[in-house]
């Protein structure tokens, strides 16, 4: 935490719950590794905020944290929508919602009714090619968190992009402290769905903290927290989140598995790769908008479990 927060008590406070939040869901990261394995374990963990793409990456892992293991979830409207109701008694799962403040969720074993096969379930599963616009509206919306998005022609094909610290001009003004800024410059080169890729991950070093502390004490900084192995397997994991659920297929898996047992996973946050991971796709723009105006019209999440999908 630097200085200039110290001073705010509201973005101490800010920073301090961050870091409450934080603390919770590694801990039980760091519990899933001493049962299940470290590299299983992580594997899981991404593969939860992938499951569950027709939810924000932050809710997929509040249905994570109250249901293990869920098959698949949905509202009380739409699984009676397919046949199916609630049993008695059964405990809704609590996931944010806009201007809600919380909305209720379904596993798919506390409801009965008619069975659904893997086919009915790619019928739900909604995926697809982000929008054209879906980089603009990206690149658009870092440049609140002061980052700016330069591509060069003149990077190798070995070099898809970096990231790094910059002097913010906003925080020029009567002496006062520059606010953090960035600079990102991506490989020009590149197809569109390598520079969603590249930008995501590039965007993963940042919001994880790998180069400092977010403005207004948006994200902690972790720079000092980690080796260059374990900043680049928390940027590459951000990447692989958004682009599976946005439908562009990587190679990050690769990379992942070949990294995740080169590194000290009990430095990596979970927490953190989770938040940057949401706090890239809320800016994508991945569903049209008024497409979600009720719980109703939400599609039923289900996850690779289904062959079909």
């Amino acid at each position: 935490m630097n200085q200039e927060s110290n001073a705010d008590p509201k973005l101490t406070i800010r920073l301090e719950h961050f870091v409450e939040c934080q603390t919770a869901i590694d801990a039980l990261f760091r519990e899933a590794q001493r049962s299940t394995g470290a590299d299983k374990a992580f594997r899981q963990f991404l593969d939860v905020g992938i499951r569950f793409s027709n939810l924000s990456v932050f809710n997929s892992m509040l249905v994570a944290i109250q249901r293990p293991g869920a098959v698949a979830v949905g509202s009380r409207i739409k699984w009676a929508g397919i046949g199916r109701t609630i049993k008695p008694g059964a405990p809704p799962l609590l996931i944010l919602w806009p201007f809600g403040p919380v909305a209720y969720l379904y596993e798919y074993s506390d409801t009965e009714g008619d069975e659904i096969d893997g086919a009915q379930a790619n019928l739900l599963f909604a995926e697809g090619q982000p929008p054209p616009t879906c980089l603009e509206h990206l690149i658009k919306a870092a440049g609140g968190y002061d980052i700016v998005v330069d591509y060069s022609d003149r990077l190798g094909p070995l070099s898809a992009g970096l990231a790094h610290a910059a002097i913010s001009q906003a925080g020029r003004v009567q002496g006062k402290k520059p606010r953090p800024a960035w600079r990102i410059l991506l490989n020009g080169n590149l197809d569109a769905p390598s520079t969603f890729a590249t930008l995501a991950h590039e965007l993963g070093h940042i919001y994880c903290g790998h180069l400092g502390e977010g403005p207004n004490a948006a994200w902690p900084g972790r720079r000092h927290l980690l080796g260059e192995a374990e900043q680049e397997l928390e940027a590459e994991a951000v990447s692989h989140i958004v682009c599976q659920r946005n439908g562009i297929r990587t190679r990050s898996a690769e990379y992942l598995a070949s990294h995740v047992n080169r590194v000290d996973l009990d430095r990596i946050s979970i927490f953190s790769i989770y938040e940057a991971a949401n706090r890239v796709e809320s800016r994508t723009h991945r569903v049209a908008p008024g497409a979600r105006k009720s719980m109703a019209q939400e599609p039923i999440s289900f996850p690779e479990l289904f062959p079909a999908i």
